[in-house]
């Protein structure tokens, strides 16, 4: 387990995209915090790090789960219910 800590939404942003950057297809990130603690922008820098289009990354809170197309697939899943 990698244990990321950040202050800003560009730094938890850049730390997705780190991690993203090194994922394999079939590997699985979960995410687990509060409402606002950042983790759609943790899910955009991912998005960045996967190769995948950011203008479609936002919160699955509605959608349940959001799917962004790249060279290595993202699926982005609400699982609050």
């Amino acid at each position: 387990m990698t244990e990321y800590v950040t202050h800003a939404e560009a730094d938890t942003e850049a730390a997705g995209a780190a991690l993203g950057s090194g994922l394999k297809v079939g590997q699985v990130v979960l995410l687990s915090g509060p409402l606002g603690a950042g983790k759609t922008a943790f899910a955009r820098g991912l998005a960045r790090g996967l190769g995948c289009d950011l203008e479609a990354v936002s919160s699955p809170t509605f959608t349940i789960v959001q799917e962004y197309a790249g060279p290595i697939p993202l699926q982005h899943v609400d699982l609050y219910r």
